[in-house]
């Protein structure tokens, strides 16, 4: 994504705010949805789907292998081909969309002919060594066109099969779920195995939800995954729920300034795993009222430091790690390995924008330790990260003169997010 040169300028709110909103559809199942639309036979209408630029991106990309896809009356509409395409020759370009990335490395080896995909500078710097891998283990064939273990890569399509496959379980949980979701198109049944740790769990939970709505369901033990081959997905009417990462900063605004915010179309029973920052938050001190369709959280006077393991949910650690700078001690976040891996390096941006904030911080391979205290404003780079972006913002309704760089970036997953904030009663200038 092109970085902006503008800038987003957030001002404290003057006194505790109450409001309802509703977050965009959640990306993860809405990119999941489209994937299993356009391998199953028919026509899958999803309806509450996320806006996100990730999926923008998806959506033409399926488009250019010939999914054909029609957006109206604010459904999108999808007709699958079965997994049956015509022959495509050319390059993809997925630009700064990991998912997409991911998810597509796998559905091209389905396609006959010749695709190179990669993407921005960013995500040729991402590994997807273990994907590729299992990948080619399953039959595939596919060949690093720059560096090994990293994108773009050459996939001559056509010619997976399946089979068992083991793969490390510690660098992403997408490869997983793209390897599951080729699965029951495949000749022989695939089984994969995961070695050394699995993070991001959750996720491949909405994965095999996603798929067992569209008819395959797969056996899962501890570690292990089956899914028979020669199976068909079958085409239905799909309603994304609403994002929990969007919703998470809504919440830390809420207990950053003793706000109530709701978020009126998130259920507490979701399976997306973000959906328990707000337990996070109630361990913190606030209070948090849950009901099937709707989550709203109360801030506090102050803020507790906490120790936590975020392994399954490392989308929303920069926003706590924000909010920690506010919170009474020193707050430990651990399980943070992947987030070196993601749109920026995560662990090491973070330790620098807080450290401008004048907050006390420490960065290790995996975690991250904050002391609370009394942040002072900043100029916050974003590095074309837009968890980086709403993370730092937040900060804003409590502290003068933050300022967040690049505030376009946001577009990635959270096309609404200023709007979203100005709805609430937060002043954001853009200029």
């Amino acid at each position: 994504m092109e970085k902006i040169s503008n800038i987003a300028s957030i001002y404290p709110l003057d006194k505790p705010v109450q409001a309802s909103v509703k977050v965009p559809g959640s990306k993860s199942y809405t990119n999941r949805t489209l994937v299993v639309a356009a391998l199953a036979n028919g026509i899958t209408i999803i309806s509450g789907a996320s806006d996100a630029n990730d999926t923008r991106i998806l959506i033409k990309l399926l488009d250019r292998l010939g999914v054909e896809i029609v957006e109206r009356d604010g459904v999108i509409e999808v007709r699958g081909n079965g997994g049956k395409f015509e022959e495509f020759n050319g390059v993809l370009n997925v630009e700064d969309a990991g998912t997409v990335m991911r998810f597509l490395t796998a559905l091209c080896c389905l396609v006959p002919g010749e695709i190179t995909l990669g993407g921005s500078d960013r995500m040729n710097q991402r590994p997807i060594k273990e994907l590729v891998s299992g990948l080619k283990k399953l039959g595939a064939e596919i060949t690093y066109t720059e560096n090994d273990g990293f994108p773009p890569v050459k996939i001559n399509g056509g010619s997976i099969n399946g089979g068992p496959v083991h793969i490390n379980g510690s660098v992403s949980s997408q490869f997983i779920s793209a390897l599951l979701m080729i699965a029951p198109l495949l000749t022989r049944d695939t089984e994969v195995h995961i070695t050394g740790e699995q993070v991001s769990e959750p996720y491949i939970n909405m994965t095999l939800a996603v798929m067992k709505q569209f008819g395959i369901e797969a056996d899962k033990s501890e570690m292990y995954y089956s899914i028979n081959a020669n199976q068909q997905y079958q085409s239905c009417k799909f309603q994304v729920e609403g994002d929990a990462s969007s919703a998470s900063y809504l919440f830390a605004i809420a207990a950053l300034s003793q706000s109530k915010i709701e978020v009126a179309n998130l259920s507490g029973k979701s399976l997306q795993s973000d959906i328990r920052f707000a337990d996070i938050l109630e361990k913190m001190g606030c209070k948090v009222d849950r009901s099937f369709c709707s989550i709203a959280v109360t801030g506090c006077k102050e803020l507790k430091a906490i120790k936590i393991n975020m392994q399954d949910m490392p989308d929303t650690a920069q926003t706590l790690a924000v909010l920690a700078a506010f919170a009474r001690g020193e707050t430990v976040i651990t399980g943070l390995r992947t987030l070196q891996h993601k749109e920026s390096k995560r662990l090491t941006v973070l330790e620098k924008e807080l450290s401008k904030m004048g907050v006390k911080c420490e960065a290790g391979n995996d975690y991250i330790k904050i002391s609370g205290g009394n942040p002072k404003g900043a100029v916050i780079e974003t590095y074309y990260d837009h968890r980086m972006a709403m993370a730092f913002a937040v900060a804003g309704v409590k502290i003068p003169g933050m300022i967040i760089e690049s505030p376009q970036v946001v577009k990635k997953s959270f096309p609404s997010f200023w709007e979203t904030l100005k709805s609430i009663g937060i002043n954001v200038e853009i200029g």
